[in-house]
């Protein structure tokens, strides 16, 4: 290795380590608040996806002193903003990151809806859903929190994305799921809905939820009569137009 290609190769291992310690620094929950404002201006200098990835670092955490952490918060908000649409790709890798199951999304999610139009924006929260797929999470929250931001889309790709949702592991998400569809409106997703409705396996508080939905909605149970009827909870019927009516007796005695 020549000289100059070693010598490249330490700065780069230098500027590595600084990385990483700024890293540590940003989201040190327990650390001086000068500290964590150091490692936001050396990433805000920094710029380019590496600086912009450690930004997102300060989200990872909550500082014990409320008010101060909604404040820094909201400073690195303004910084990754001002960086505009450059940003994006960097909230991408964060939401994909391998231990994405327990990482914070509230924040870039407001920074993503902050720097592109609604059609990017859509894309990448699709494409976070899709990579978590439908399997086991401990924390569902930031499942829950990813569905919920794309029902705000008015976009064709929205349902599609949320339809196989329904079948996700945690029942949070589901009904976050079954509420975003109820504010859609797209037919398209009934027999979806009512194939959950009429599974054996489905508990009865999500059963529950589905059949208020399918009330609220107006969707007939058309090709599925027989089986819903044997799956409503007491106090429901299927009327002669084939949709649900009725209210959930348990519902009614619990006031």
């Amino acid at each position: 290795m020549s000289i100059s290609g070693w010598l490249r190769k330490r700065k780069e291992k230098r500027r590595e380590k600084t990385i990483l310690r700024y890293k540590k620094h940003i989201k040190s929950k327990f650390g001086q608040g000068e500290d964590r404002q150091r490692a936001v201006h050396f990433f805000e200098e920094l710029g380019g996806k590496q600086g912009h990835l450690g930004l997102l670092e300060r989200f990872m955490v909550n500082v014990d002193q409320s008010i101060r952490d909604e404040e820094e918060k909201e400073n690195v908000f303004r910084i990754l903003v001002g960086f505009g649409a450059e940003v994006v790709p960097a909230i991408e890798d964060y939401l994909n990151r391998k231990d994405a199951a327990i990482v914070p999304v509230t924040w870039p999610l407001k920074v993503l809806d902050a720097v592109t139009e609604p059609k990017e924006a859509v894309g990448v929260v699709v494409r976070a859903l899709e990579q978590m797929g439908t399997t086991y999470a401990r924390e569902p929250e930031r499942k829950v929190l990813l569905v919920s931001q794309l029902a705000e889309y008015d976009d064709p790709r929205v349902v599609p994305a949320l339809i196989p949702c329904l079948r996700d592991h945690r029942d949070e998400v589901q009904l976050e799921v079954l509420s975003a569809l109820a504010k859609n409106a797209d037919e398209a997703a009934r027999e979806s809905v009512l194939e959950l409705l009429v599974d054996e396996e489905t508990p009865l508080r999500l059963r529950v939820s589905i059949t208020d939905i399918l009330q609220k909605l107006g969707w007939p149970v058309k090709g599925y009569r027989r089986r819903v009827e044997e799956a409503l909870p007491d106090g429901m019927h299927v009327d002669r137009s084939g949709r649900i009516k009725g209210r959930w007796i348990q519902a009614s005695s619990e006031e």
